[in-house]
């Protein structure tokens, strides 16, 4: 008996430009009245059977949307992605794929050593072993050679973590980062989400971990200078060594470095400041997350810089 024939095989084998057409209209017909956004089998299919444009067009952008130049020459089956979402061109030579809990730890140390202007990491917490330990000195290292080197004397660090799962025992994420903050008040900012949902007699009564199921920020991103490792890891040893994820290294990008720089810094200006004593604060006119309405913290969080 035949091996069983895998769906590219089928369909290399019944391809051709007809066959391409039918499913191009196909999916145009099934999906119009859809939100596109949320993708489908045919929907992705179809361009993979469509020849592309031979003279894309460019399609404009809602104005104040990132990266609208990036629209020129994508193949048009994909043009209405870049209607919803910002979209960036990146050349193929600067995207690497590391493929290894060890090869993700050791680039972000290497590339926190060599930055320059900005190190900005988002993540659910950062753990409290020996791995998560030499990151901070990294991060120490890198702060203290900036104030002694006219070469990089503006390196800021922005960290971005979950306020509940960040906040979880005696020895958490906060304490971790409170001597880098002491140290290096005036570069290091650490921003701790806390989401709106948890306050009142369910803040007071819902215990540790168990209240990280309210809702936690959960973004991760690790950025160096113009360079980002897009992922799905935490900043955690089991990341670090035997848990594996994707990661994606975009190299010298910096309208994508610029964006997630400012994404990351709106979500950080409608959360939770830690102080170099351990304390959190709002930044002045933002509305505390668990004392103020939910509305209004929400609607505070919309008027951020990068939520509008």
């Amino acid at each position: 008996m035949a091996a069983p024939m895998s769906w590219r095989r089928l369909v290399y084998s019944v391809y051709s430009p007809a066959i391409a057409g039918v499913f191009s209209r196909i999916s145009d017909r099934v999906f119009r009245a859809r939100d596109r956004r949320r993708g489908s089998s045919v929907l992705l299919l179809a361009p993979l059977l469509a020849e592309a444009d031979p003279a894309p067009r460019h399609v404009s952008r809602p104005t104040g949307s990132a990266g609208a130049q990036g629209t020129d020459g994508l193949c048009s089956h994909f043009r209405w992605m870049a209607e919803h979402v910002p979209a960036f061109r990146v050349p193929g030579t600067h995207i690497h794929i590391l493929t290894s809990p060890d090869q993700f730890y050791q680039t972000m140390k290497a590339r926190i050593q060599t930055a320059k202007r900005r190190v900005v990491m988002a993540s659910l917490y950062l753990g409290t072993g020996q791995l998560e330990q030499e990151l901070v000195d990294c991060m120490e290292e890198a702060l203290q050679r900036s104030q002694e080197n006219s070469d990089a004397p503006d390196l800021k660090v922005s960290i971005l973590l979950d306020y509940t799962r960040g906040s979880r025992g005696q020895v958490n994420s906060r304490t971790m980062l409170l001597p880098l903050l002491q140290r290096f008040t005036s570069q290091m900012r650490v921003s701790l989400y806390h989401t709106p949902d948890l306050r009142g007699l369910l803040r007071l009564l819902v215990p540790q971990r168990f209240n990280e199921t309210i809702g936690v920020q959960h973004i991760k991103v690790y950025l160096f200078d113009d360079s980002i490792i897009i992922s799905g890891a935490n900043l955690s040893d089991s990341y670090f060594s035997n848990r594996q994820d994707r990661y994606v290294l975009l190299e010298n990008c910096s309208e994508i470095a610029d964006f997630f720089s400012d994404l990351v810094g709106a979500v950080g200006d409608v959360s939770l400041q830690l102080q170099p004593d351990d304390s959190v604060t709002m930044l002045e006119g933002m509305v505390h997350p668990y004392k103020g309405t939910v509305a209004a913290a929400r609607f505070s969080a919309r008027g951020a810089d990068g939520f509008r």
